[in-house]
């Protein structure tokens, strides 16, 4: 297989354990083979860390103090090459073989170039490990209940913004709202940023326009929530201009689950 024409980014705070567990799947699963710019974020670093990027090859970047999410995030994009960005927490293991990771990769390089997407989401639908709150959101507002309907009729607005959701619930979720998903490959989907919020956990994006439209956004927007006293950008995004904006999200069938080994304060 050739190289693709992607880097891969993670940003680890604390959570060692999790981090080898997710490294080892990425090697054992030949993710960490499809590129030659591999990065991990080492917030408040300790030499075990070091220790483990440098096992499976991947080249540290070393911050004394923690950042926070955004901030983290974004000296990670910033010290990676420009184009397609594959962005992941240390927590976040691969479940797919390296045949199907290779393909929805490749699939999705090409349909990020080719359509501006905002963002590719590569969480898993069939696997994608907890939690998963806006899984739960979805199902009370459009379950097959008189609760669900009731819900419908007195929050529609609510209701509309989790459509995007749909896709990790449905086998076919553009039969279940046609108007807003659609299908544009074999279980590959796209909505928009007014039925799906922003979400951090592994995603495809342009470092580019990540740091110049989402990363500069999140900075900006004033917010009494927080965690652990930063930014962490879902927080930050989920306003008026994400949805406004209309922006495309592509869902593929998805490589990874998060899977979290060990408590790290959030």
């Amino acid at each position: 297989m050739n190289k693709l024409s992607f880097s891969i980014g993670i940003l680890s705070w604390k959570g060692y354990d999790s981090l080898e567990n997710s490294l080892y799947s990425y090697k054992k699963n030949g993710l960490s083979n499809m590129t030659n710019h591999k990065f991990v974020c080492l917030p408040e670093y300790k030499e075990e860390g070091i220790k483990i990027v440098e096992k499976y090859n991947y080249r540290p970047i070393l911050i004394k103090k923690n950042l926070g999410i955004l901030g983290g995030f974004k000296k990670l994009a910033e010290e990676m090459p420009k184009g397609p960005i594959l962005l992941l927490e240390n927590d976040l293991e691969l479940v797919e073989k390296k045949k199907e990771t290779y393909s929805q990769l490749q699939k999705s390089i090409n349909l990020l170039n080719k359509n501006r997407l905002i963002q590719v989401r590569l969480r898993s639908r069939k696997n994608p490990g907890e939690p998963f709150i806006g899984l739960k959101k979805y199902k009370s507002y459009w379950s097959d209940n008189i609760i669900s309907r009731t819900k419908r009729i007195f929050r529609p607005f609510k209701a509309h913004r989790l459509i995007g959701t749909s896709i990790y619930y449905h086998e076919e979720p553009d039969k279940i709202h046609p108007d807003s998903v659609k299908k544009i490959d074999k279980n590959f989907y796209v909505v928009t940023s007014s039925v799906l919020n922003w979400a951090n956990l592994a995603i495809l994006v342009d470092r580019d326009i990540y740091l110049e439209k989402i990363i500069k956004t999140a900075e900006q927007i004033k917010s009494t929530k927080n965690i652990n006293g930063f930014k962490n950008i879902e927080i930050e995004l989920n306003n008026s201009w994400w949805r406004n904006n209309e922006f495309k999200i592509l869902i593929a069938p998805g490589l990874f689950k998060h899977n979290r080994l060990s408590h790290r304060g959030y």
